[in-house]
């Protein structure tokens, strides 16, 4: 399997986000409901994410959800259509910040690249 083929789950499908879009600020919606907004988001080729927010009792969540999770895109609805379940958003890794860089050593600890790739969805814990 190439490094694409691989990487495949950490970009947006082809053709859902041009050149100058962004999805920052859409909801997001899971397979089974509302799961919170874009907060920040990476458009580079193979490593594609967005850190999702919502609010969990008392505590703002932020969660890394890759790319190839997205099934589609409303722009003009601002809504970012996932393929997976509110559940599996919330196994992804946690994020302390929403714009703070992400810790590549941290995700890779629940199988980066697993969209796709071959590997377990959703992450679980090592």
């Amino acid at each position: 399997m190439s490094e694409t083929e691989e990487r495949s789950g950490w970009s947006f499908p082809a053709g859902s986000v041009g050149h100058s879009d962004s999805v920052k600020g859409y909801a997001l919606e899971a397979t089974d409901g509302q799961v919170g907004h874009v907060s920040w988001a990476s458009y580079a080729p193979g490593e594609s994410y967005m850190v999702v927010s919502y609010h969990d009792g008392h505590h703002d969540m932020h969660h890394v959800v890759p790319a190839g999770a997205v099934q589609r895109i409303d722009h003009e609805h601002r809504v970012v259509k996932l393929g997976v379940t509110v559940a599996e958003v919330k196994a992804t890794p946690t994020h302390d910040h929403p714009e703070a860089p992400v810790d590549w050593d941290y995700v890779n600890q629940f199988e980066r690249g697993a969209l796709g790739g071959g590997g377990i969805w959703p992450y679980t814990d090592v």
